[in-house]
């Protein structure tokens, strides 16, 4: 049976007031949290950014040169010589004399293992001599043209093992202190912006805490909570981080 028209709006009225009050609910739950915390506090705590791409300005080249003999004095006159055809390629690629770091030896007994032996220590094999060479340089052309030619030392029957070319940035502490002010302008501006959706302003910076710095390839995507410094591009960037605390007013 239909009910009288004058019983209707009655059975909706319930209903249509708990849904506008589930409506204005929600709309607190969502706008409010932000604008009570801000008025709630005197002060506003917010992380600020800052990122360069920067071109390294400094080169190193490295190579370990290996010997071995039965006996010390055959490993030893081998390296003498390996020493000085690595040092004459080096100044024969362009390298300056004094731009050459030749490292001590480094000596090892070789040993072979006796089989059935208790502790398996084995007799005396020969000695492996081993002597690092390393070229720094501003010009990282020249390194990395140098790094190109180096296997000719296999051909030549030189027992030697290259390392990946090194890339640094001499005027990092520069930069540093330079990124950690465009990281608070940053943060300051994050704050102006959280502040402002409450109708307030920010004051005088209270405190600033530096993050670490993440120095890795350009677009690269990972991060270490201890901070990174990548040496293997030449072209790097330098990401710095604070932790800005403003007065609101």
């Amino acid at each position: 049976m239909t009910p009288p028209p004058s019983e209707r709006p009655r059975s909706l009225r319930g209903p249509a007031i708990i849904l506008a009050l589930g409506i204005a609910f929600a709309a607190i739950v969502l706008a409010g949290p932000l604008n009570d915390f801000v008025k709630a506090h005197h002060s506003i705590t917010v992380k600020g950014y800052a990122e360069r791409h920067v071109e390294s300005d400094f080169a190193l080249w490295s190579a370990t040169v290996t010997t071995r003999g039965k006996q010390i004095t055959d490993a030893a006159t081998q390296m003498d010589k390996s020493t000085q055809a690595v040092t004459d390629f080096l100044i024969a690629q362009g390298v300056p004399k004094e731009s050459i770091t030749v490292s001590d030896l480094t000596t090892t007994a070789l040993s072979k293992s006796n089989e059935g032996s208790d502790g398996g220590i084995g007799d005396l094999d020969g000695y492996k001599l081993d002597r690092r060479f390393q070229v720094a340089s501003n010009d990282l052309d020249s390194i990395s043209k140098l790094s190109g030619s180096a296997p000719t030392l296999l051909r030549n029957g030189i027992e030697i093992s290259f390392n990946p070319i090194e890339y640094y940035c001499t005027k990092l502490a520069d930069l540093k202190v330079a990124m950690l002010g465009e990281a608070v302008l940053d943060a300051q501006r994050r704050a102006e912006e959280i502040a402002g959706k409450s109708g307030r302003k920010i004051g005088s910076l209270r405190s600033a805490n530096q993050g670490v710095f993440q120095i890795t390839s350009v677009y690269a995507t990972e991060t270490s909570g201890e901070g990174s410094l990548d040496t293997s591009s030449r072209e790097k960037s330098i990401k710095a981080v604070v932790t800005a605390e403003f007065e609101l007013k």
